[in-house]
């Protein structure tokens, strides 16, 4: 059996869904398959958004989950933690394409414990956000995607992710640390040594915080990924 190697942690990757969109992140995938890694975690907004309905397959969301597959066939871990822009992921050909699809994770390492979530929710007193949030992810919601035509779906679709935008697009302009903090704190009092957030597309580090809280680069912007030893527990930043 081919020993593994790191755990890798991959924010907002944003793949668009045009034909060709998903090259850089398959070829960067290939890449990562070379280092027989032991796990890959997307840390939400893998595409630009996903919508879990065959109606809004194109031929690069079909490529990319191929290349998943292939991935976690290989016997890698893939976790698709579930971001803002993921609707309808579970039930859909996402989840069928890699091991789990999860609201957060943890990792465990060498003693270290990693918690890992998208982060846009950490603010619970931003109310117009989380009711869009719920608005455009519930049963209903997937149904009504599920029954009117794609044209009609789309622009249904684009129009409540707009307004998630809107609304949530002031803790991207200015970082909520406090509020990471908080959250983090949070997770201490349940023995996590680590938070890991994506969504804020900034790379930071909170060294001062305890745990310690991470702010994953968005993966679009250079390829970036956090990168956690099993053996030591360790993590560092890497490009890929």
């Amino acid at each position: 059996m081919t020993a593994r190697g790191d755990i890798y942690i991959l924010g907002d990757s944003h793949v668009g869904l045009g034909e060709g969109d998903e090259r850089a992140m398959v070829e960067w995938l290939d890449r990562l398959a070379s280092r027989s890694p032991a796990a890959l975690y997307l840390n939400g907004d893998v595409f630009h958004y996903y919508i879990g309905n065959p109606k809004f397959m194109t031929d690069a969301v079909t490529r990319f989950l191929e290349r998943l597959r292939a991935l976690r066939e290989s016997g890698v871990d893939v976790v698709w933690v579930e971001g803002n822009r993921d609707f309808f992921v579970r039930r859909s050909a996402a989840e069928d394409a890699v091991t789990r699809v999860v609201d957060w994770e943890e990792i465990r390492a060498a003693g270290m414990r990693y918690f890992v979530i998208h982060g846009d929710m950490i603010n619970d007193r931003d109310l117009p956000y989380r009711f869009w949030r719920a608005f455009s992810k519930n049963r209903f919601m997937e149904l009504a995607v599920r029954m009117v035509p794609r044209t009609i779906a789309r622009r249904l679709v684009d129009r409540v992710e707009q307004k998630l935008a809107t609304s949530n697009f002031k803790h991207k302009t200015r970082l909520p640390v406090e509020l990471m903090e908080e959250y983090g704190r949070a997770r201490g009092n349940e023995g996590y040594d680590v938070v890991v957030f994506g969504h804020f597309h900034h790379k930071l580090l909170l060294p001062e915080s305890d745990p310690r809280v991470i702010v994953l680069p968005a993966w679009f912007e250079r390829g970036e990924a956090l990168a956690i030893s099993p053996l030591s527990g360790q993590w560092r930043f890497e490009v890929v």
